[in-house]
């Protein structure tokens, strides 16, 4: 049986205007992505990783080309469409954490099933802080955790709503190795437990070497490493 792509980019280009200029940022990309994969997107800062990634999560529209995520074009959809699919369907991993200083750690978590409406999220919450090793600091807030707990805090948070795409920006990237090693080591469990598609932009050699597929970016073009 044929198994549809989770993930789908049709000649994607994406260009901006800077003032009598335009700068190409994205030229060309296609590639497909299976449900339960782990791919490295790979490549120099500037070459155009993070502009995809946001663009695979609707945060923007391309110049060109369409990228579809189970089955539904992005171009089809309006900004409320696109924000509903990313909701439904998608995690985000930030490398700035970009957890909200006044919320607690399990508040946080929380809050993408409450922004869906959700009611009593609280016991998955805490099951998903047990699960990254936060289980005793539900209660503290941001300011209160490592930079190793915050990113914890906000890989619970990105699975809160058991996504099944899950887009990682330099997840590992503001860690020290041995706490960088246990979040590739904690991204990788989760992917196994949920069946999670993780798509993640790194520079860390070693989470890309553990991701079956490394997509290369180089000046906005993109290929296929094969081992």
């Amino acid at each position: 049986m044929t198994v549809s792509p989770i993930i789908k980019v049709a000649n994607l280009s994406h260009k901006v205007r800077l003032g009598e200029q335009t700068l190409t940022i994205l030229e060309g990309i296609a590639f497909e992505v299976k449900p339960g994969q782990s791919v490295a997107l790979v490549g120099a800062s500037g070459s155009g990783k993070s502009t995809l990634l946001g663009l695979l999560a609707g945060l923007d529209s391309a110049s060109d080309g369409d990228i579809a995520i189970k089955d539904q074009w992005l171009s089809a959809l309006n900004e409320e469409q696109r924000a509903q699919l990313r909701g439904q369907h998608i995690g985000f991993v930030f490398q700035s954490f970009l957890l909200l200083p006044t919320l607690t750690a399990l508040e946080n978590v929380m809050l993408p099933a409450e922004l869906q409406g959700k009611k009593r999220c609280d016991e998955r919450a805490r099951q998903l802080l047990e699960q990254v090793g936060l289980g005793a600091r539900v209660q503290h807030f941001p300011s209160q955790l490592s930079g190793g707990e915050q990113q914890r805090v906000a890989i619970a948070r990105a699975f809160m709503t058991q996504p099944e795409i899950l887009l990682a920006d330099e997840p590992t990237g503001n860690l020290d190795h041995r706490t960088g090693e246990q979040i590739i080591d904690l991204l990788f469990e989760l992917n196994q437990t949920h069946g999670t598609t993780l798509l993640m932009v790194t520079h860390d050699e070693a989470l890309a070497q553990r991701c079956e597929r490394r997509l290369v970016m180089t000046a906005g073009r993109l290929e296929e490493l094969h081992a």
